[in-house]
């Protein structure tokens, strides 16, 4: 069964065409903002396992913010052609960038779904303070 080998809070993240994750401003969990509403930019580095004979496998991703509606996607991540095993294994990295509406103050928590099983989950802070920058706890 596929199972998430890491996933990243970023500022950016991206995967090349030879399936190289590329990860700038990774592992804050503290984000200030002026005031409420706000939106922030920020990216998920995730980094999939396969086992060699599974050829896909689904994703779900959840934003659950302190109040107000989740936000949820999915997505099937396929083996890439030519990719080869390690361990028994295929690594699948996958990059999502995305403006997050932040609506108010406290813990918003992304959960992780592989093949339709919670994996690790992520969480971040938003306070209202104009001198906390994204990154400085």
């Amino acid at each position: 069964m596929a199972r998430l080998q890491y996933a990243l809070l970023a500022e950016y993240a991206r995967v090349d065409a030879a399936g190289l994750l590329t990860v700038v401003g990774a592992g804050f969990d503290h984000v200030g903002v002026q005031s409420l509403p706000a939106y922030q930019s920020m990216g998920l580095a995730l980094r999939l396992l396969l086992p060699e004979g599974q050829e896909q496998a689904n994703v779900g991703i959840g934003l659950r913010p302190p109040e107000g509606v989740q936000l949820r996607f999915e997505s099937t991540l396929t083996r890439p052609v030519g990719a080869r095993p390690h361990q028994g294994f295929i690594g699948v990295p996958l990059a999502i960038n995305l403006t997050v509406p932040l609506t108010a103050t406290g813990v918003y928590h992304w959960k992780i779904e592989v093949d339709g099983e919670e994996q690790q989950g992520l969480s971040f802070e938003v306070e209202v303070s104009g001198a906390t920058p994204q990154g400085a706890g």
